[in-house]
């Protein structure tokens, strides 16, 4: 049971998908303590998954929208300030997607215009999700917007190739933007990577089961 600790605390959650992820796990806790929201997804990641039932469950509004188009993006910032009635106080960007992993290339055999597309959907959305919050005035001062990262940015780990570099450059924009919005706005900008759980990228990687 909840003790409304996020009570009057609006927001946006990204990349909610089904029940074994990570942002759909998030957004039934900050229901559960008193938060309100938007969901969001790519409108081909909501067709595959189930993001209406969490919405019905969190009474949340659905507002599709690609995280790497800035059209979207705003429309998605600026519908989710109108359908909560103000600022946001917290954005959590659960996003991350390789085509090369999904099509099973090697890291010596990589396509780069695939990976280019993993940094693109897997990094530097969140970049653009920011610098729209910011061009928006968004956030209320002292929100916090985070990001999921993983150890692959810091550590070399099979099989996650070209995620490995996307992750390397989202914590690199969480430091440099968090200088920057912090500064302007007093918005806290922090990526976290969480301990090892069975979502449905975590398990796609090998070797994650010697965890458990």
């Amino acid at each position: 049971m909840g003790i409304n600790l996020l009570k009057g605390k609006k927001g946006i959650i990204f990349g909610a998908l089904d029940e074994n992820s990570i942002a759909w796990k998030t957004a039934l806790k900050v229901k559960e303590e008193g938060g309100e929201f938007t969901l969001t997804n790519a409108p081909i990641a909501m067709r595959l998954g189930t993001i209406n039932q969490l919405a019905k469950t969190c009474n949340a509004e659905i507002i599709p929208a690609d995280a790497t188009s800035e059209a979207d993006l705003t429309n998605l910032f600026t519908k989710s300030m109108e359908v909560l009635g103000g600022k946001l106080d917290f954005v959590l960007h659960s996003i991350g997607m390789s085509p090369n992993i999904r099509k099973g290339k090697e890291y010596g055999d990589m396509n780069y215009e695939w990976y280019l597309k993993t940094l693109d959907i897997s990094a530097l959305s969140f970049h653009k999700v920011l610098q729209t919050s910011e061009k928006l005035d968004a956030m209320n001062e002292w929100g916090s917007v985070v990001a999921l990262s993983y150890i692959a940015a810091q550590r070399a780990y099979p099989d996650y190739t070209d995620m490995a570099q996307a992750k390397a450059m989202l914590e690199s924009i969480a430091r440099s933007y968090g200088q920057r919005y912090g500064s302007l706005k007093k918005v806290r900008v922090n990526t976290i990577s969480q301990s090892p759980t069975k979502t449905t990228a975590g398990i796609g990687i090998s070797g994650f089961d010697a965890f458990f």
